[in-house]
């Protein structure tokens, strides 16, 4: 199972301290060598002040060998530290943690900060204080009081160079610590910031010093859904979020141009919830486009395409290739040995332990369903065998998945089959469907295209400077009313009524979409 493994491509795009219980992980399912994994655990506690921790793994990496002298004499260095930092923010947690000043607070972060120089005399070093003290304690191992003081750091202070680190410290500390409501809301703030963050550069200003390229915000975007997958396969409504986060088309693209074996967890998060939501995924568009709602269905063909794009680069995966043998290829036998393959990989993966049993359930409800879909006669012993199960126990799966997803179909014991009846596609609606995706596609590239061409201000300048519809309009008929005599200036202003309309269309169309 160790060249299904994806920890060592994982751990590039995560925080040491989150690689360690990756490591610790791969230690217990012995895939590895114990020495070798000891040295990597080792590498990454360097980079860390959990000094405890890293002498531990540097015994096990190199036993019988004198221990490092800088990791000993860096110890003491954190004593003193750490009492230093200490007793500089216990005076601004005293003033915090009074219930008078709490109730004084406001929204704006500047206006407090003001206030609370005036009667407490705390100035923006003493609050960064906060900010130091979080990070050393983030550093040192202790991330349930790191997270306490990165949040009231955020309350305080209006430093916005440190507001992205805070986010990004809040989000591993709330992780490590187990807390997945608040982890769930950091993946939140943080999305939006970084989204936030795209939209300003697009749209502004040569100001140098505030300009951020695409490729930072490629990078960032990268690194969020790496650390999101801690969120998303530990918290109860995570596996729905990760569908809905990585179909979105900004971190669909930074999946395909960047980080393609995440579509690992995407498949896996689409099996397993896609007979739950009834109600579809909520997709957030990119720019001013609204948020869609994509079906089940929907979201299976999006994958199913993203993955034959990037099947030329696709590494051997159980998962991807069970998928796009039973869903694009229609290969069952190659999509059955997959998933033989796919349900030892599925209990040794990090993040999937617990998703193991639901996964080759609904993974055997796709194959039955994709096959009963294609065949108007399935014979049950046939059936039975490419769910690797007896023949009982594929009648009773068959009845189970019939009474289910209330299939039209009926089951025939004398003959052992089951006979579908297929529903002729109605040609007209399948037409109308397309036309309409095509339309709102097309408005959207257009009004991205008019964005990119005429900045906002260009734009809102030459807006008032257009005539107005209905002005137009007035002007047509108040020339048709003065030409009383003839009936041909009559027709040229009926006729020019509807080109007015005709021209502001395709405008309010882009806005709506």
């Amino acid at each position: 199972m160790a060249e299904y493994d994806l920890t060592q491509t994982l751990l590039a795009y995560m925080d040491p301290h989150l690689g360690l219980p990756l490591l610790s992980h791969l230690r217990s399912l012995s895939i590895f060598d114990a020495k070798d994994l000891a040295k990597a655990q080792y590498e990454l506690g360097k980079k860390t002040n959990m000094v405890d921790y890293t002498m531990q793994f540097f015994r096990e990496a190199y036993p019988g060998e004198d221990e490092p002298k800088d990791v000993a004499e860096r110890a003491s260095q954190l004593e003193v530290k750490n009492n230093h930092l200490a007793k500089e923010a216990e005076h601004v947690l005293t003033v915090i943690e009074d219930p008078n000043v709490a109730g004084a607070l406001k929204q704006d972060k500047a206006q407090n900060l003001e206030w609370l120089k005036q009667q407490y005399k705390l100035t923006t070093d003493q609050i960064n204080v906060l900010y130091e003290y979080g990070r050393f304690l983030f550093s040192c191992g202790k991330y349930s009081e790191a997270s306490s003081y990165l949040y009231h750091f955020c309350i305080l202070s209006p430093d916005t160079k440190l507001y992205e680190s805070v986010l990004w410290g809040k989000l591993a500390c709330d992780t490590l610590t187990g807390d997945w409501d608040r982890a769930m809301d950091d993946v939140r703030v943080l999305r939006e910031y970084i989204d936030a963050q795209r939209a300003t550069t697009s749209v502004v200003s040569a100001s140098e010093e505030r300009r951020i390229s695409h490729e930072d915000i490629l990078q960032k975007r990268v690194w969020l859904l790496h650390w999101s997958l801690f969120v998303f396969f530990n918290h109860p409504n995570g596996r729905f979020k990760l569908v809905e986060m990585f179909l979105s088309p900004t971190y669909l693209s930074t999946i395909q141009m960047s980080c393609w074996w995440l579509l690992r967890y995407l498949v896996i998060a689409l099996v397993v919830t896609r007979r739950q939501a009834t109600r579809g995924y909520l997709i957030e568009g990119t720019g001013y486009s609204q948020t869609t709602k994509l079906t089940a269905q929907a979201a299976l063909r999006e994958v199913s395409k993203d993955i034959q794009m990037e099947a030329y680069r696709l590494q051997p995966d159980p998962f991807i290739d069970f998928f796009r043998q039973l869903y694009v290829e229609l290969d069952f036998e190659c999509a059955q040995a997959e998933l033989a393959k796919a349900e030892s990989v599925v209990r040794h993966d990090f993040f999937l332990q617990d998703v193991a049993d639901p996964f080759i359930e609904h993974a055997r409800l796709l194959v039955s369903e994709v096959y009963c879909r294609i065949h108007q006669k399935v014979d049950i012993v046939d059936l039975s065998k490419r769910l690797n199960m007896s023949k009982e126990d594929g009648e009773k799966w068959i009845v189970k998945l019939i009474c289910d997803t209330k299939m039209d179909a009926k089951i025939d014991l004398k003959e052992g089959v089951v006979r579908m009846n297929q529903p002729r596609p109605i040609v007209y609606q399948s037409v109308i469907d397309k036309t309409r995706g095509i339309t709102f596609r097309t408005s959207a590239l257009a009004q991205a295209m008019d964005r990119r061409a005429h900045p906002p201000a260009a734009t809102s300048d030459a807006a008032q400077r257009r005539p107005r519809k209905n002005e137009t309009r007035g002007d047509a008929d108040s020339h048709a009313d003065a030409d009383a005599d003839g009936n041909a200036t009559n027709t040229q202003a009926q006729s020019q009524t509807p080109a007015a309309g005709a021209t502001s269309a395709p405008a309010a169309t882009a806005e709506s979409a």
